[in-house]
């Protein structure tokens, strides 16, 4: 990795200072010690296995002090999405290909390593990789998690290659045997930041998924063993951990887990509106993957539920083409309740212009989640000053506090999730403070400020830097 400018200087000029420097590995990369020169007068770089070895970080200039790393001299490995080659560019979901972006600019390289998406679920993948300093390794598509564990030999060789690509290892998310990634880096000294995106516990028992009884009685085993791993595995790399919300870094038992509202909005994505719920109808919407666990047959129940002066309708902005048999379950339920003709399926809507404006063409932003982290349309419902109500679940309450930049309801409860609708829709002066509040406390939740954290992360990861000769 090359070394920055600014401390070659202060090498020359005091030997006690050696410069900043993280070793890159290669794929081969053994038990044996790798010996590379880190230029004139800073000594050698060593790096060790597990075996009687310290974490990189650990180590210090002779005189005690440590040194930091600059990140434009960092090549940072990511898995955490999947990808989709369309027209000649890599590209992923807009929720983390925004992150990728930005973090390509604060730091030397990005290398993604990721599962393709299925051609039939591809769409969603619609932010384009097209920064040249980001680097896609794509692994063979992937369905589901159930796929990649067939061929676990298969998952361990790509998380090695993930390890060993990058100076720091930035993981998102809980994908099959992620843990394995903590093992391997503190294996060759690599530093961690792990995301860790929700509470995978009450997402699998929040609703039946349509596998089938004894797939799912094992998908509950098999994922409280693999996040007991998952814990055990943070544990093990000392990793940096960011969590959504504070049930999922109780979960992983992080006590010092940076804990935030994840977010895709940026400063200028911003839209000021006084008031909602003033034309001749209401249009509630919801944003998400249309799926057992988001709760979208409570949603449907309570409708019918809304005492309102005005006609209500809803619009589902999301993709069902990972669970087909829920859209069209959602399709008969709604017939059944005689609000057919009042439902409108958009599916997929790109982040950006075409989201917005669904959001400013609503009223009321409801989401009825089952399980959740932190959702990142209640943080963009309220920048584009649409007054939310959501369920009382994992992280929502770490981003939304009840009356007073939204509301929150039980989940499962569609009286309950009536009731919020009607108070929202029928209280124009809580309405009003709700937009006013909601939009001024997620200022300071944009993409920009969670890369500043990434950054801040990785700058005070000290290099390896052995006694300066």
């Amino acid at each position: 990795m090359a070394h920055p400018a600014g401390e070659s200087g202060r090498a020359r000029d005091d030997p006690a200072v050696v410069r900043s420097a993280l070793q890159r590995h290669a794929h081969d990369l053994s038990d044996e010690d790798v010996l590379a020169s880190a230029g004139a007068g800073a000594g050698r770089l060593r790096i060790r296995g597990v075996r009687g070895a310290r974490r990189n970080r650990r180590f210090s200039a002779a005189d005690g002090r440590s040194v930091a790393v600059n990140p434009q001299d960092v090549d940072l490995a990511v898995t955490g999405y999947r990808v989709a080659l369309r027209e000649g560019v890599w590209r992923t979901h807009p929720a983390f290909g925004v992150l990728l972006l930005l973090l390509a600019e604060r730091v030397r390289s990005i290398r993604v390593h990721a599962p393709q998406m299925p051609e039939t679920l591809a769409a969603e993948c619609d932010f384009a990789l097209d920064d040249p300093r980001i680097r896609v390794f794509p692994w063979p598509v992937r369905v589901n998690s159930i796929g990649a564990l067939r061929h676990p030999l298969r998952l361990l060789r790509q998380y090695r290659a993930l390890v060993a690509s990058g100076d720091v290892v930035f993981l998102r998310g809980g994908g099959p045997m992620i843990w394995s990634c903590h093992w391997m880096a503190r294996r060759v000294g690599k530093p961690v930041i792990h995301w860790l995106i929700s509470n995978p516990l009450a997402a699998l028992p929040a609703a039946q998924r349509g596998y089938g009884r004894l797939v799912e009685f094992a998908g509950r085993v098999y994922t409280r063993v693999d996040a007991a791993m998952l814990r055990l595995g943070l544990r093990i790399s000392r990793a940096e951990v960011i969590a959504n919300g504070r049930e999922v870094a109780a979960l992983y038992r992080c006590p010092r887990a940076k804990v935030i509202v994840s977010s895709t909005i940026r400063a200028s994505d911003f839209h000021d509106r006084a008031d909602t719920c003033t034309g001749p109808g209401v249009r509630l919407l919801f944003v998400g993957y249309v799926r057992p666990e988001k709760g979208i047959e409570h949603l449907l129940r309570a409708i019918p539920l809304v005492r309102a002066a005005a006609p209500v309708d809803l619009a589902v902005v999301g993709s069902w083409e990972e669970f087909p048999a829920e859209k069209d379950r959602l399709t008969l339920l709604a017939g059944s309740l005689g609000i057919e003709s009042r439902v409108t399926w958009l599916g997929h809507q790109a982040f950006g212009p075409a989201l917005f404006s669904e959001m400013d063409a609503s009223d009321v932003l409801v989401l009825p989640s089952l399980s959740e982290g932190t959702p990142r349309v209640l943080v963009e419902a309220r920048a584009r000053s649409l007054p939310v109500v959501a369920t009382r679940v994992g992280g929502v309450p770490d981003s939304v506090v009840d009356s007073v930049d939204g509301l929150l309801v039980p989940p499962r409860d569609p009286v309950a999730l009536a009731q919020g609708i009607q108070r929202l829709i029928e209280d124009g002066e809580l309405r009003r403070r709700l937009i006013r509040e909601g939009r001024r406390r997620v200022q300071g939740w944009t993409v920009d400020a969670f890369v500043e954290d990434i950054v801040g992360l990785i700058r005070g990861m000290p290099a390896n830097l052995p006694p300066s000769r």
